[in-house]
């Protein structure tokens, strides 16, 4: 006997489940897409547990008849392709045939299903990737499919599943990336019999914009439209003054089919240039229908990455779609976009006066402060932010805590350099303090030895704060972290939440920019990161209430931070790990001098 066999369909079917359906989300991710490649108008779904237990869709579409639907189960079978040549030009949602039978062969999977011209419909049960029952049955039009106890014959795939808040929260996401997609169909989705999210279907983006990112959101972006006759780009952009720390909340739909690209991310970051405050990112739902010849879908088993046949021209036709948008509204000045040309390859995107503006965009000019520091970890508030934040006012420090840093390694004020950085002498040592840092490891050393009894300010106005189902899962999942770092925040009904009080270290500060940061840095945790949820909140607490470069201070302000300073255990890094002081030691200076 040979070595090589034919995988049983059972086998294979688990193997290709295992790149299609990662988790609960992505099932709700192919159920709603093949609704949608259906003609449905109204789509429902229901989760129970976050998905894990059951995710039903139901949808109006076209249905299917009895032979069909018992298709549909098997691998490579699909409506939407008929010959080689249609895969270069896919306008559907779905097209390999993989979906259905993937999910079937992880879970126990029931659909129900009746063409419009029909006067019955099909019912087929599915457990483990094999038909065990189908019978004719009375339903409404359309197709409902019902996935229960998803990873059962799995169980090492569904031990490393999340708590239900944060399945919910994935599936709700794709949800509302399919609803910003097709603005033209009603989309409900229910978890244990709550309401998360329910697009109204009118085909009006901003409103689907507003029932999933909040009202406040869906004031502050502005329209843009550009037909070229081949490609056409249309959507919603969020005004500078509104931006996020990450890319999260940038969806781009290319011919009606949510993706994620790096190109596009960097046109539509080029388009803002130095409006953008340094390490922000503006918030989109932009659109891209062009020619489906010019788009391949195909690149990942996911298809959430596409590939362009000229990225460069589509870069390019993004950025240009954008700046006019800005222009319109007098955010920027007309006249001051430079041509795109077509032509360009990949890598000359930045056009004649790339020196230029990349200059500017590392400086930050800033007409109120001196911008010098570049780091972007996309934690807090850092260099060169308008002066919100609370003036850093350490307690006193006993001398015999100052002496943490005993000679010849403790500090010595000399004076502040560039508003950023204080000059010391250790021994014969000259060292430069980064000031934000250090206030940053001050304030979080003093927190920390609170040890869950940090004093809280309470807000004469509460604030209220307008959540995606995801952020409301993340702040349920850490309420308690939250509360012990002296942040009261309580739901308000749906996904928002009302904000009384806050850590009194951020008294002074922009609270509602630091909630918004502390909870976008909740949603990309892992495991590693949960186990150290209290340090790394701390830690961005402490980002946000800290003194910021391009501050001046007093010469009181200086010594009592560099005392501070001196009392920390750990005064050569900050929180998140960066160092705070570079010295320069006595040897060094002679031979700089040719001593």
């Amino acid at each position: 006997m040979g070595s090589i066999r034919i995988l049983s369909e059972q086998m294979a079917n688990r193997i290709a489940a295992g790149e299609v359906v990662e988790r609960p989300a992505s099932v709700v991710k192919e159920l709603v897409e093949n609704a949608l490649d259906a003609g449905a108008t109204r789509i429902e779904v229901t989760l129970e547990q976050g998905g894990a237990k059951l995710i039903r869709v139901a949808d109006d579409g076209c249905g299917m008849d009895a032979e069909d639907a018992a298709l549909s189960v098997q691998r490579f079978a699909t409506s939407k392709l008929a010959d080689p040549d249609d895969l270069e030009r896919i306008v559907t949602m779905g097209f390999r045939g993989e979906a259905l039978p993937s999910i079937a062969a992880v879970a126990q999977m029931r659909i129900t299903t009746r063409p419009h011209d029909a006067a019955e419909g099909t019912m087929i049960t599915v457990e483990g990737g094999d038909i065990t029952d189908a019978r004719t049955t009375g339903c409404p039009p359309g197709t409902t499919i019902e996935v229960a106890n998803l990873f059962y014959n799995t169980p090492a795939r569904r031990k490393f599943l999340r708590t239900t808040a944060t399945e919910r929260g994935h599936c709700t996401d794709w949800v509302a990336w399919l609803a910003m997609a097709r603005p033209d169909v009603a989309i409900k989705v229910t978890h244990d019999g709550t309401v998360l999210l329910a697009a109204p279907g009118r085909g009006d983006l901003r409103a689907v914009v507003s029932e999933v990112y909040g009202s406040n959101v869906a004031r502050q972006v502005i329209p843009v439209e550009m037909d070229t006759g081949a490609v056409r780009i249309s959507g919603l952009v969020s005004r500078p003054e509104l931006t996020r720390s990450s890319r999260k909340h940038q969806t781009f739909i290319v011919n009606r089919r949510y993706v994620r690209s790096m190109s596009l991310g960097h046109g539509l970051g080029e388009a803002y240039g130095i409006l953008l405050p340094q390490g922000k990112h503006p918030l989109c739902v932009l659109h891209i229908d062009a020619p489906p010849e010019l788009v391949d879908p195909n690149v990942h088993p996911t298809k959430i990455e596409v590939r362009f046949r000229n990225q460069a021209e589509m870069h390019n036709l993004l950025q240009q779609a954008v700046e006019e948008a800005l222009e319109r509204e007098g955010i920027r000045p007309s006249g001051g976009r430079r041509p795109i040309m077509p032509e360009r390859q990949a890598g000359r995107w930045a056009g004649p006066d790339a020196a230029t503006k990349m200059q500017a965009r590392r400086l930050r000019v800033n007409p109120f402060a001196e911008r010098v520091d570049e780091r972007d970890d996309g934690l807090g508030v850092h260099e060169g932010e308008p002066a919100t934040a609370a003036v850093f006012t350490p307690r006193e420090t006993d001398e015999a805590d100052a002496d943490a840093l005993a000679p010849p390694h403790r500090l010595e004020p000399l004076g502040q350099v560039a508003a950023t950085y204080i000059a010391c002498r250790a021994g014969q040592d000259l060292l430069l303090v980064d000031q934000h840092r250090a206030a940053e490891r001050v304030i979080a050393d003093r927190l920390s030895a609170g040890e869950g009894e940090v004093r809280r300010q309470m807000l004469v106005l509460p604030i209220t704060l307008e959540l995606t189902d995801a952020e409301r899962a993340a702040v349920e999942e850490h309420r308690a972290h939250l509360d012990e770092l002296g942040f009261q925040v309580e739901p308000f009904g749906g996904n928002d939440f009302i904000v009384r009080a806050v850590p009194a270290t951020l008294v002074g500060a922009n609270v509602e920019q630091a909630l918004g940061e502390i909870i976008e840095e909740l949603l990309e945790w892992g495991p590693a990161e949960r186990a150290q949820a209290r340090e790394r909140l701390l830690a961005t607490v402490a980002c946000h209430a800290a003194i910021k470069a391009g501050q001046a201070l007093t010469d009181r302000e200086i010594s009592d931070l560099i005392r501070a300073l001196n009392a920390s255990p750990t005064p050569a890094v900050c929180p998140h790990g960066d160092p705070i002081i570079v010295s320069v030691s006595r040897s060094e200076l002679d031979r700089r001098f040719g001593r």
